[in-house]
């Protein structure tokens, strides 16, 4: 037994510092995930190891298992938008709804106990996942899987809460694989698949599916839509995790499909940072500002005191606006364009407070064009008699876009 165990270690170390470091290193690689796999033989205790990689995730696991049990550790990096994990992938569509920011790059590690039981494999595990500037997102994971079925659940949490929980569902039929998958965050954002995914020949399938999204958070980001694709698998079986018949202990493939996609949901469903994932984003610059002058200038026609902030641009290209900042009768400090929380400001934005007849509160004042051509950005007031007015710096054009509350 310490020889086969001291054989199996050997090997493990061998394929992980040949063949797995290169992988965990590659960057930009076409086509669906590819997977190399080091395992003892079937019933012998021993070191197991897998890796898989696709263009934007790349992940490696390896553990020792024994005839009922496993207990693994995995590390990687990736954006989250990784295909590693078929039943659970997600698009840049999906991702977008939950915030703006899901293209950050990040790393991640976690640890899974696996044990089985009457022919059920059953999994546990968390992953820690960080990214540059944000704080750590925590993703916990549970499956049980067999021949013909695999369930899957996840709780996503930021330091302070829980951001998302989701849900997967496999199911292997006659005439295919049916799947499928549901995430939704605390704050009202879903999103949501359904595929039917047929063999065509043994690494080629053809697949149908229904996929929907929902937000109150990006509300013209919603979305329902039929999918029909084409996929191949560089794996030597179809990437589904049901386990395989016959098989009496613990399958490394099953964890690492199911640790991929714990760390892929964590990436999608939340930034990290509270303030990106609850914002409100717009498609465009003109509706952001209007959402915001709608809702404050009220407020400051009854207080006859000024409000401004800044409209800036995610790094998804929607649009969100910054919190009015309460100013004066006549003027409101917003500071600077580079203050604003993400992305880059495009545009700065105030009220004129009450109707004076010391001030032209229906139009900007000179000195609002001089600020904005001094920053280079374009400017929005809300005017006490509901107009809604846009300042565009490069041409100096003044135009009414429509009304707002007062």
């Amino acid at each position: 037994m310490p020889r086969l165990f001291l054989k199996d270690l050997i090997k493990g170390l061998a394929i992980f510092c040949g063949g797995i470091i290169p992988v965990l290193g590659a960057s930009g690689l076409p086509g669906p995930p590819v997977w190399l796999e080091m395992a003892p033989k079937q019933g012998v205790a021993g070191v197991q190891a897998i890796a898989g990689f696709t263009s934007d995730q790349q992940l490696l696991l390896s553990g020792i298992h024994g005839s009922s049990f496993s207990l693994s550790g995995f590390w990687g990096q990736g954006k989250g938008l990784s295909s590693l994990s078929p039943g659970l992938s997600y698009t840049e569509r999906d991702a977008g709804l939950f915030h703006a920011d899901y293209q950050r790059p990040a790393r991640y590690t976690g640890a899974a106990l696996d044990f089985l039981k009457t022919g059920i494999q059953f999994t546990a595990g968390v992953s820690q996942v960080e990214s540059a500037g944000l704080s750590d997102r925590i993703s916990w994971f549970t499956g049980a899987t067999m021949e013909q079925l695999a369930l899957q659940l996840f709780r996503v949490e930021r330091p302070d809460a829980a951001a998302a929980h989701a849900l997967g569902l496999q199911f292997r039929l006659p005439m295919g694989v049916l799947s499928g998958s549901y995430a939704i965050a605390t704050k009202g954002t879903a999103a949501g698949a359904v595929r039917w995914q047929v063999p065509l020949s043994r690494r080629l399938h053809l697949g149908l599916e229904l996929r929907d999204g929902r937000s109150t958070r990006f509300g013209e980001g919603a979305y329902q839509r039929w999918v029909i694709n084409i996929t191949g698998s560089g794996r030597r079986r179809p990437a589904f995790s049901a386990r395989e018949g016959g098989s009496d202990t613990p399958e490394i493939a099953t964890t690492a499909l199911l640790a991929a996609g714990a760390v892929g949901i964590a990436l999608v469903a939340t930034s990290g940072s509270d303030v990106a994932d609850d914002q409100i984003r717009f498609s465009s610059q003109h509706e952001a500002a209007r959402n915001v002058l709608n809702a404050i200038n009220p407020t400051s026609v009854v207080q006859n005191v000024e409000y401004g902030g800044w409209v800036y641009r995610n790094a998804d290209r929607t649009f969100s606006a910054t919190e009015p900042i309460k100013g004066t009768v006549d003027r409101v400090n917003i500071g600077s364009p580079t203050n604003v929380p993400f992305g880059y400001a495009t545009a700065s934005y105030h009220t004129h407070a009450a109707y004076d007849p010391r001030y032209n509160s229906e139009n900007f004042s000179s000195l609002d064009i001089a600020m904005n051509n001094n920053w280079g950005v374009d400017g929005y007031i809300g005017t006490p008699a509901g107009y809604y007015k846009y300042h565009h710096y490069l041409t100096g054009v003044i135009s009414t876009l429509g009304t707002i509350a007062n």
